[in-house]
This record gives structure tokens, C-alpha cells and sequence, in this order.
């Protein structure tokens, strides 16, 4: 089930360089080790994910307390709103998702237990982020979700595994924004030294992940 095609692009996609070469820091690395906050990014063969700790919402992120009460950790996707929830996947909904921009949504998974263990068949790489930066990352989760006039968010159909739902969102998907764009996205706003311009594809993400990881320092002071 975690491994089915999910909206980040089609074969279309496959043409495009799934990244560019970058120079790039660290912004916001951690003090101290009590100033680390790990997040796991999950890929899914064509799409990636990103999950936190579900005790760590903060409270832009709060409103997911009503609909996953029970949860050890959350996953956040982004995707086409129609290529996502389809039954059944079709060239044309693939080419529409592709060719032109489109409605998108939110994919909101509960996850009982350690990613690890959650997603067996996923590659997932553990990113720490500091404070400040984990911070900012919940900024952009929450910027995801689309409002209505009230300010609340809208759900919609019960998502792809587990205890999931999903939730209409923000800006639009095309070929030259997937979901994996999103996900870089996420991670550059959290200061993880990744391209966003044509990242494109889930090993592009993930690569740039485990290189951040490789260069991660912590800590410039040691605590009193």
C-alpha cells in the first residue's frame, strides 16, 4: 500500500534533470543537543513524505489534535487533488496532473509507531533540525493547508493507508512542482541546505537529505 504511485509526476518528469548542483549551508544548526529536533523524511518510491513527532504540533499545527487524537508521529504529503484521491489511476488523470496546473491536497497519515517500523518498505532518512528551524518548518506545514473565511481547514476523503485523511491545500501542482518540490521545499525553509529548482523526483530529495546529514554539526556550544 506505502509503495503505491502516488502524485508526484508522471513519465513526463522523467525527462527533466531531477536536480541541479547547488552550493549550499546549513542555516539554524542547534546550539546543544536538548536544541535538536528530528524529523524523518520518507520516500515512497515516486513521492516523498515528511514526518514529525505528534507531540510536537506546536500550535499552528494544532487543529490535527481533533482528527488524530491517536498518534505516535504524523506524516505530511502534498500532491495533485486529483491524481491523489483517484480509485484508479489513468493516463489522463496522469497527463492532466503533469500538463497543467491543478487543485491540490494535503495527505495526513497517524502513525502509531517508529517510521522505521511503520514504513518497512520505504527508504527514510532521519533529519535533525534545530529549534528555530523545526519552528519554521511547522510555519510551512501549516501555510499547506488551504483556509476557508472562518479560518478553518477542510477535510475531505479518508486517505490512502492507515489513519489518514485528506485536506484540501494550497498553491498548485504541475509538472515543474511536484510533491517532491514541496518536500524540498519544507526542508530548505527549515535551513537543510537543499535545491529547490527542478528537484523534482524522490531519490533527488532523498539524496540531498543524507549529503545535508553528511555535512550536520551539532553543537557550536557546549551548555552551562
Amino acid at each position: 500500500m506505502h509503495n503505491r504511485l502516488l502524485p508526484c509526476f508522471t513519465f513526463l518528469s522523467v525527462l527533466i534533470a531531477g536536480g541541479c548542483s547547488f552550493s549550499k549551508d546549513w542555516r539554524y544548526l542547534p546550539d546543544t543537543i536538548d536544541d535538536e529536533r528530528p524529523i524523518y523524511i520518507v520516500s515512497h518510491g515516486w513521492h516523498t513524505g515528511i514526518v514529525i513527532p505528534g507531540d510536537q504540533l506546536g500550535t499552528e499545527l494544532s487543529f490535527l489534535n481533533e482528527y488524530f487524537p491517536n498518534r505516535l508521529y504524523l506524516e505530511f504529503g502534498w500532491g495533485d487533488k486529483a491524481f491523489y484521491q483517484a480509485k484508479e489511476i489513468t493516463t489522463g488523470i496522469a497527463l492532466k496532473a503533469a500538463l497543467w496546473p491543478s487543485e491540490s491536497v494535503m495527505h495526513i497519515v497517524a502513525v502509531p509507531e517508529e517510521p522505521h517500523r511503520f514504513f518497512k518498505q520505504s527508504q527514510i532518512v532521519e533529519v535533525k533540525l534545530s529549534a528555530k528551524g523545526y519552528s519554521l518548518l511547522q510555519s510551512y506545514l501549516s501555510r499547506s493547508f488551504y483556509r476557508g473565511s472562518q479560518g478553518e481547514v477542510i477535510s475531505g476523503h479518508k486517505g490512502l493507508y492507515g489513519d489518514s485523511l485528506f485536506f484540501q491545500a494550497t498553491d498548485h501542482f504541475h509538472l515543474f512542482n511536484t510533491c517532491n518540490s514541496w518536500t524540498a521545499k519544507a526542508l530548505d525553509s527549515a535551513g537543510v541546505p537543499i535545491s529547490t529548482f527542478f528537484t523534482l523526483t524522490a531519490d533527488s530529495v532523498m539524496t540531498q537529505a543524507e549529503a545535508a546529514m553528511d555535512q550536520y554539526q551539532c553543537c557550536k556550544r557546549i551548555p552551562d
